[in-house]
């Protein structure tokens, strides 16, 4: 069984209990809980039924994909999130004799604390609409160029007729990469878009390609 994750954040005075845990392989999804004074404020799930099912799974890529939820909900607490007044801008807590300026780029050159990502499609593709194709996925270090585990890669059907649509997530291995086999849906008529999305705690990355009608040249 995954241990999960408890952590008790404080806003302006107010205590957030942050939870997190896994509701295990066979119901395969990682919910968050935020609580503050008895009552539930928001909660959040992501599936991650493709890594369960594949030969990548293990309680470390799982505890990984926790771990990336559950710092993003501490970070949206610190920045105001529940605020009655709304987030806080960036800065204001800040005491220090630094200009803004100085306090920003040392915020923004702190690899200790946000490693700056990039998400690379290693085969070229042509997606074509009631066709099946596999994407290969990387994700590196923006600044070492160094490949990154455990990242949770997910990929999405965005069109003009429906609401987008998760079809693959799946954690990064060691070598930073993830390869999804896709069935691209017949599209109706409708425009419609891959959306390829990489999050690393702090940052995050996209590509998007559209999605050919059948008939159209390649």
């Amino acid at each position: 069984m995954i241990t999960g994750f408890n952590t008790d954040v404080e806003y302006e005075g107010r205590i957030f209990h942050v939870q997190t845990e896994d509701k295990g392989r066979d119901n395969p999804v990682v919910e968050s809980l935020v609580y503050s004074g008895g009552e539930i404020l928001t909660k959040r799930r992501t599936p991650y039924d493709e890594l369960a099912r594949s030969s990548n799974y293990s309680e470390e890529a799982v505890t990984q994909l926790m771990g990336i939820q559950h710092q993003a909900l501490i970070r949206e607490i610190n920045n105001g999130k529940f605020d009655p007044e709304g987030p806080k801008p960036f800065g204001y807590n800040i005491i220090t004799n630094r200009s803004l300026d100085e306090v920003v780029a040392e915020f923004l050159s702190d690899e200790t604390e946000i490693q700056r990502i990039r998400l690379e499609m290693e085969n070229h593709q042509v997606f074509v609409e009631g066709t099946q194709t596999t994407v290969k996925l990387r994700v590196i270090s923006d600044t070492s160029q160094d490949p990154v585990e455990g990242i949770r890669v997910a990929i999405k059907i965005i069109s003009t007729n429906e609401r987008p649509k998760e079809i693959f997530a799946e954690a990064t291995d060691s070598e930073g990469r993830v390869a999804a086999t896709l069935e691209i849906p017949e599209l109706d008529g409708a425009d419609a878009a891959i959306l390829c999305q990489a999050e690393a705690p702090g940052s995050s990355a996209e590509l998007k390609q559209l999605i050919r009608k059948s008939g159209e040249p390649t």
